[in-house]
């Protein structure tokens, strides 16, 4: 990453401290509900019997497509999550570096997701989590990308214009999180099941 004039650097802090003001309180937003739904639980024994002890009937089977990509979301989420808290802590300490650093590793985090959700979008069980991802995934790559070249480029409006766009993308997929997180243990158990 090149900056190249201290009067450029100076303007491109100025547009991290409003992307501050824009971006901390949808950032957080996140970060609260990735303290609720950010971990994957692991299906214990109770997931595969009744609490008697008897066999409970086993759950109707998911579309193997669905089973792994929800598996493959389900980590993705955690990257998000990190890169989020990367971004925010960057963010308010004015680390240009580090915002680009945030921005830059989770590009590639998303760029490998639409396959994914199309499976699930094909499959009436996960239509809704399709429908939050095929909106949030591609704002939140535009605005990484975005603030990415324009931290290189030095380039403050882009700055601004892609923080917005990440933090837009934040909010899009907020909602999509605890249902990812609700389905990940019976994906797992579907995986199992059907020994994918």
């Amino acid at each position: 990453m090149t900056l190249s004039r201290e009067r450029g650097t100076g303007g491109l802090l100025r547009a991290y401290r409003m992307s501050v003001r824009i971006l901390w309180p949808v950032a957080l937003a996140v970060l609260l509900v990735a303290c609720g739904a950010g971990s994957t639980p692991d299906p214990g024994p109770s997931s595969t019997g009744a609490p008697d002890g008897s066999a409970a009937p086993r759950p109707s089977r998911w579309p193997g497509t669905a089973v792994l990509a929800i598996i493959k979301l389900g980590g993705i989420d955690g990257e998000i999550a990190k890169a989020g808290e990367d971004f925010v802590k960057a963010v308010d300490a004015g680390d240009p570096a580090a915002m680009w650093g945030a921005a830059d590793g989770l590009i590639p985090v998303l760029e490998d997701t639409s396959l994914s959700v199309q499976h699930l979008a094909a499959w009436d069980n996960t239509e809704e989590l399709a429908g939050y991802l095929q909106r949030a995934y591609p704002l939140m790559l535009e605005g990484a990308t975005q603030l990415r070249d324009s931290i290189t480029a030095g380039d403050t409006q882009g700055v601004q214009e892609g923080s917005l766009k990440l933090a837009q993308g934040l909010t899009e997929y907020a909602p999509a999180r605890p249902i990812l997180a609700d389905l990940v243990p019976e994906a797992l158990l579907q995986q199992r099941n059907l020994n994918l």
